[in-house]
C-alpha cells in the first residue's frame, strides 16, 4: 500500500522540496551532460496522447484514472510525465508541476527524469524566467520527451536570445525547429507561431545550413557539412547524422571534418549512449607515472564527495600508452555512456586522445602542463594554466603595464626550469626586450649566495671596509621560475648580497627590481616566508572572477 500511494500522488498536491542543480556538474559537462538511453514511451501512453489535440480532457482523465488504479509500475513515470504535460499545455500548471515532480522524485535514476525537470522548469518559466529557470531549460535537452515539451523548450530559448539582442541563423533554426516539433498538437503550434512570428522564415530562405561560423568568418563546404552533423546529433537524428557524414567524407576523405565525422558517425550508430554525470578519467595508474597519477585520482574523488557526488566517475589506467588509451576512450563513450573525459595525463597520450573527443563532440579536460591539446577544437580543454601562456601573461603585463624592458633569469636546472627560461627569453626578445644575465642553480640547494654574486657580477671585496662589492645591476626586474619556497630563499640570497628587491634597500641604495614568477608562488606561505624581500613581487595564475573566497595576502 505504501508503493501504491506513492504512484498515485494527488495531482493538486506537489511537493514543497526544490530541485537543485548540481553546479559543479552543470560546469563541467554544459548542455552534454543531461542525455541517457533512447527509449520509447510505451504503446497506451502513446496511443492516448495521439487523442490529445482533439480531445485533451478525455486523454488527461484516461491517464490520471490509469495512475490512480493499479498501474504497471514499468509505465508509471510514463505516464507522469505524459499527462503532466497534457495538463501544462491545457493550463493547468500546478497540477502540471505535481505531476513531474512526481515522476521526478519517485524515479530519480528512471529515463524520464530529466523531461520531468524540464517539464517543472517550463512550467515555472510561465510565471517568471529565473536565471535559475533559464539554465534549466537550456541544459535539459532529454532524449526522450514529448514533443510538445521540445518544441516549448525551444521556443523560450529563440524568444529569449532575440529579446536580448540575438538574431543569428542559429536562433532562427531554432525557432523553426520548435515550429516543426510543435505541428503535432494546434495549441502549442500556435502558441510558438504567435511568440516566435518575427524568426519564423520558410526553410529556402534558410538555405542548408550554416554558412558562417561563430566569429562570423565563412565556414568551409567541409566545416557546413560538419556542422550539420553536429546539429543532427543534438536533435537525437541519427540517421541525419549518418547521412551527413558519409557524404562528408565521400566529399573530402582526407579532411579534418572527414575524420571527425568518422567519429560523430560511431556515436550516432551506438544511439549516443550517453549516461547523465558519467565521466570518465583517464590516468596512468601504473607504471612510472603511478603515483603521482593515484594521487590524481585521490584528490578527483575527494573533490567529488565534497560536492555531493555530482558526478559518477569511471576510472580506466591508461599505463601511459597512448594505443591503449585511444581504445579506452572510445570504449567509455560509445559502451559506458560517458558524457565527459578527464586526463589523460602524459602529453603523448593527450595528443591521441584529444582528436577522438573532439570527433566524438565529448567534453575532454586535459591535465597536462604541456603540449597544446585545445588545438584539437572546442571540445577540448586545458587542465592546468601552461607553461607558455603564464609566461606570455606574465612578460605581457611586465613589459605592457610596467614598462619594463630588461630582464635577468635565475632559475632552476632541470626540464621545467629549461623550459621556462626558454619561453621567457622567446616572450622578451618578441616583445623587443633583452635578457642580458641568466644564471641557472641546483634545484636540490637550499643556499643561493653563489649564484646571487654570478647574478650582480662581483669578484672582490672591498679592502678599505672588507665588505663585498655591490651588485652591477643591468636590468630592471629578476624572472625566478620555481616554487614559492624555493623562490623566497632565492629571494634571502640576492637581499644577502645587497640587491634592492621587495621593500629591502641595501647600503648602496638602487631603485627596486621587482620579482617575477608563475603560478607556484600561488600560496599564502610565500608573504610569511618571504617578508620584505617578497613585498611588491609579480606572479601569475588562474583565477575565477565571480570567486569570492577571502583574499590572499597582497604581494
Amino acid at each position: 500500500m505504501k508503493s501504491s500511494r506513492r504512484v498515485s500522488r494527488p495531482p493538486g498536491n506537489p511537493f514543497n522540496r526544490k530541485m537543485l542543480l548540481p553546479l559543479l556538474l552543470v560546469g563541467l559537462l554544459g548542455t552534454a551532460g543531461r542525455r541517457r538511453r533512447a527509449a520509447e514511451p510505451p504503446a497506451l501512453v502513446l496511443t492516448a496522447v495521439a487523442q490529445a489535440s482533439e480531445d485533451r480532457g478525455a486523454v488527461i482523465a484516461e491517464l490520471e484514472r490509469y495512475l490512480a488504479g493499479s498501474p504497471n509500475p514499468d509505465i508509471v513515470p510514463w505516464a507522469q510525465v505524459w499527462v503532466g504535460e497534457q495538463r501544462r499545455i491545457a493550463g493547468d500548471l500546478q497540477v502540471a508541476r505535481g505531476w513531474f515532480e512526481a515522476a521526478a522524485l519517485d524515479h530519480p535514476t528512471h529515463i524520464v527524469k530529466d523531461a520531468a525537470v524540464l517539464g517543472m522548469a517550463l512550467v515555472d518559466a510561465e510565471d517568471t524566467l529565473s536565471g535559475n529557470t533559464l539554465a534549466t531549460i537550456q541544459l535539459m535537452d532529454p532524449p526522450v520527451c514529448p514533443d510538445t515539451m521540445r518544441a516549448d523548450r525551444l521556443r523560450v530559448l529563440a524568444r529569449t536570445a532575440a529579446n536580448e539582442g540575438t538574431m543569428t541563423r542559429k536562433v532562427r533554426e531554432m525557432a523553426v525547429q520548435a515550429r516543426d516539433l510543435a505541428k503535432g498538437d494546434a495549441v502549442v503550434e500556435a502558441r510558438v507561431e504567435l511568440v516566435l512570428a518575427d524568426l519564423l522564415v520558410d526553410d529556402q530562405q534558410m538555405g542548408s545550413g550554416p554558412t558562417t561560423g561563430p566569429d562570423g568568418l565563412p565556414l568551409s563546404p567541409e566545416q557546413q557539412a560538419l556542422t550539420r552533423a553536429r546539429q543532427a546529433m543534438q536533435r537525437h537524428a541519427f540517421e541525419d547524422v549518418i547521412a551527413q557524414a558519409d557524404k562528408l567524407v565521400a566529399m573530402a576523405p582526407d579532411s579534418d571534418e572527414a575524420t571527425q565525422a568518422g567519429w560523430l558517425k560511431k556515436r550516432a550508430q551506438a544511439k549516443d549512449p550517453t549516461v547523465a554525470g558519467r565521466v570518465g578519467v583517464l590516468l596512468p595508474l601504473s607504471g612510472v607515472f603511478g603515483t603521482p597519477a593515484r594521487r590524481i585520482r585521490d584528490a578527483i574523488n575527494l573533490a567529488n564527495d565534497l560536492a555531493g557526488k555530482p558526478l559518477e566517475l569511471v576510472f580506466v589506467d591508461t599505463t601511459a600508452d597512448a594505443e591503449t588509451a585511444v581504445g579506452q576512450a572510445q570504449d567509455l563513450v560509445l559502451e559506458k555512456g560517458c558524457v565527459a573525459l578527464l586526463g589523460p595525463l602524459h602529453r603523448d597520450v593527450v595528443a591521441a586522445v584529444a582528436p577522438i573527443a573532439q570527433g566524438l563532440g565529448v567534453p575532454m579536460i586535459a591535465l597536462t602542463q604541456s603540449g597544446d591539446p585545445t588545438s584539437a577544437g572546442p571540445y577540448v580543454f586545458d587542465g592546468f594554466l601552461s607553461v607558455q601562456r603564464q609566461v606570455d601573461a606574465l612578460v605581457d603585463f611586465a613589459m605592457e603595464n610596467r614598462g619594463l624592458r630588461s630582464f635577468a633569469i635565475l632559475h632552476p636546472r632541470n626540464a621545467y626550469g629549461d623550459r621556462a627560461r626558454d619561453l621567457f627569453v622567446a616572450a622578451v626578445s618578441a616583445r623587443g626586450g633583452t635578457v642580458p644575465q641568466i644564471v641557472p642553480y641546483d634545484p636540490d640547494s637550499h643556499d643561493f649566495r653563489e649564484e646571487a654574486r654570478l647574478l650582480g657580477q662581483k669578484h672582490g671585496m672591498r679592502p678599505e671596509k672588507g665588505k663585498p662589492d655591490p651588485p652591477l645591476v643591468e636590468f630592471d626586474a629578476i624572472f625566478l621560475p620555481d616554487s614559492f619556497r624555493r623562490a623566497t630563499l632565492v629571494a634571502s640570497a640576492l637581499a644577502y648580497e645587497e640587491f634592492p628587491i621587495g621593500t629591502f634597500r641595501p647600503r648602496f641604495g638602487g631603485p627596486g627590481l621587482p620579482l617575477l614568477g608563475l603560478n607556484g608562488w600561488d600560496n599564502d606561505a610565500v608573504v610569511a616566508e618571504g617578508g620584505r624581500y617578497m613585498r611588491g613581487a609579480i606572479f601569475v595564475d588562474a583565477f575565477q572572477a565571480t570567486c569570492h573566497l577571502p583574499p590572499s595576502p597582497a604581494l
